[in-house]
C-alpha cells in the first residue's frame, strides 16, 4: 500500500505549441469535420455519462457521475430501468458503486466493482454471477468520467471481458530502481482477457516490442496505454499515452495478432518524446493521448494540449492551491484544447480540430456515430441530460 497514489483523472490535462497548419487533401493531415445528426434527451436531474451502447438492442448503459448509479436507457432517451444495486444486499455491489458498467450481451451486463470483482446482472437487475477481483493489491487508482476500462463480448460462444487493470502489476516485483528504467516495459502486463464462464485470466501484451521507447530502451513514464475493443470485428486497439504509435490486433483467434502499427502525426505533437516527461514539480506540458474510440470500423484518437510549464510554475508560485484560482481556469480555457486523429485500416486519414458542439467526447459506436456529453460542465444549466450524436461529413 505504500505505493498508493490516488489519481483523479476526471478531465485529463492538456498543452499548446505553435500553429503550423496543414490541410493536405486526402493525406494524414487533411481537415475533417463532424456534424450533428440529432440529440438524445434523458429526463434525469443528476448529470449522466454513457458507459456503453448495445447496437443490437439500441440501448445505453449510463452512470450517474456522482452517485455512480447505473441506468438502462433506450436509444430515444427513455429511462427503461434504474438499477438499485448500490447496497450490500444480495443483488448489491456496495454503496460506492462501480468504476464502470458494460453490456456483456443482449441479456446481461457487468459492473466493475470498486475492488470487489466483476458483477454480472440480467436486465432486471438480478445478480447472476460475481467474478473474483483480478488486482493483486491497490497500488494506484484512476477514476475517469468518460472511460470504462473493460468491454464485454462473446468469442466462440464464450462470454469474455477484455480491458485494463493497472493493479495487475506489483511495483515491488522489479524494485524501485528498475521501475525508473525501460525494464519496466518488459515486465508490466496490465491488459487482460477474463473468461466469464471459466474464470481464466490471460495477461496480454501491454507495451508492444515495436513501441519506440521500448525498442530504444528509453524510459518515458509509467502511464498505462489506452485500450479499445471492437465487438463485431473482435479487434483490439492499444494506444500508449506517450509517443506517436497506435497498435491494432486481430483477436478473433486464441491470441491477439498484430495487424497494424500506425504512425500518428499532428502539428501540435512533437515527433520525439522529451527526455524528462515529469518536468519541474512533476508537471509536463507534453500532450499525451487521452482517449481512443472505435467509430464504425475506424479509430478516433484524442489528445489534449496542456498549459505551458512556465505558466504553471508562475501559477504555482502564487498559491499552493493555484488550480482553484481564476488565473488557472483562464489558462485552461486558453491552452487546453482537444484534437483528434482519424485512422482507417491502419493509416492516419485526417485530423479533427475539436468538436462542433460544447461538451466532451463520451462514446462512439460501431454504427459510426460519436456522442458528445454536455452534462458535467454544461454550456447552460439544465434539469435534464443531453447527448449530441454526430457523424463525419
Amino acid at each position: 500500500m505504500k505505493y498508493l497514489s490516488i489519481l483523479l483523472l476526471f478531465i485529463p490535462g492538456l498543452f499548446s505549441c505553435n500553429d503550423n497548419t496543414s490541410s493536405e487533401t486526402g493525406g494524414p493531415q487533411q481537415k475533417l469535420f463532424l456534424e450533428v445528426v440529432d440529440s438524445i434527451i434523458v429526463d434525469e436531474l443528476e448529470p449522466l455519462v454513457i458507459d456503453d451502447y448495445l447496437e443490437e438492442g439500441d440501448k445505453f448503459l449510463m452512470r450517474g457521475n456522482k452517485s455512480r448509479k447505473p441506468y438502462l436507457v433506450a436509444g430515444d432517451g427513455e429511462i427503461l430501468k434504474t438499477f438499485e444495486i448500490l447496497n450490500e444486499g444480495p443483488d448489491g455491489l456496495g454503496a460506492n458503486g462501480a468504476f464502470g458498467y458494460g453490456f456483456l450481451n443482449e441479456a446481461e451486463w457487468v459492473a466493475q466493482g470498486l475492488f470487489n470483482g466483476y458483477h454480472v446482472y440480467d436486465m432486471s437487475g438480478n445478480k447472476l454471477k460475481i467474478l473474483d477481483p483480478i488486482h493483486i493489491a491497490i497500488y494506484a487508482m484512476s477514476m475517469y468520467s468518460y472511460r470504462t476500462l473493460f468491454t464485454g463480448f462473446t468469442k466462440d460462444g464464450a462470454r469474455m471481458l477484455i480491458g485494463q487493470e493497472q493493479n495487475l502489476f506489483n511495483p515491488d516485483s522489479i524494485g524501485e530502481e528498475a521501475r525508473q528504467t525501460a525494464e519496466y516495459y518488459d515486465r508490466v502486463k496490465t491488459v487482460f482477457a477474463y473468461g466469464v464462464d471459466n474464470g481464466v485470466l490471460e495477461l496480454l501484451e501491454t507495451y508492444p516490442d515495436e513501441w519506440e521507447p521500448k525498442k530504444s530502451h528509453k524510459m518515458v513514464g509509467q502511464s498505462q496505454p489506452i485500450v479499445a475493443f471492437h465487438r463485431g470485428k473482435q479487434e483490439l486497439a492499444l494506444l500508449p499515452v506517450f509517443g506517436n504509435q497506435l497498435f491494432v490486433y486481430d483477436y478473433s483467434g486464441e491470441v491477439p495478432e498484430l495487424r497494424h502499427v500506425t504512425q500518428l502525426r499532428h502539428r501540435y505533437r512533437p515527433e520525439k518524446i522529451p527526455e524528462q516527461l515529469s518536468g519541474v514539480n512533476g508537471y509536463s506540458s507534453y500532450p499525451g493521448f487521452t482517449d481512443l474510440r472505435y467509430v464504425g470500423e475506424n479509430l478516433l484518437v484524442e489528445f489534449k494540449t496542456r498549459i505551458p510549464e512556465d505558466i504553471v510554475n508562475e501559477l504555482r508560485a502564487s498559491s499552493e492551491q493555484y488550480y482553484n484560482s481564476p488565473a488557472y481556469r483562464e489558462a485552461m480555457e486558453t491552452f487546453s484544447k482537444p484534437y483528434y486523429l482519424w485512422v482507417v485500416e491502419g493509416n492516419q486519414a485526417g485530423v479533427l480540430d475539436g468538436l462542433p458542439v460544447h461538451g466532451a467526447l463520451d462514446l462512439a459506436d460501431e454504427n459510426g456515430l460519436v456522442y458528445v456529453n454536455d452534462n458535467l460542465a454544461p454550456a447552460i444549466e439544465r434539469d435534464y441530460n443531453i447527448f449530441y450524436r454526430l457523424k463525419f461529413k
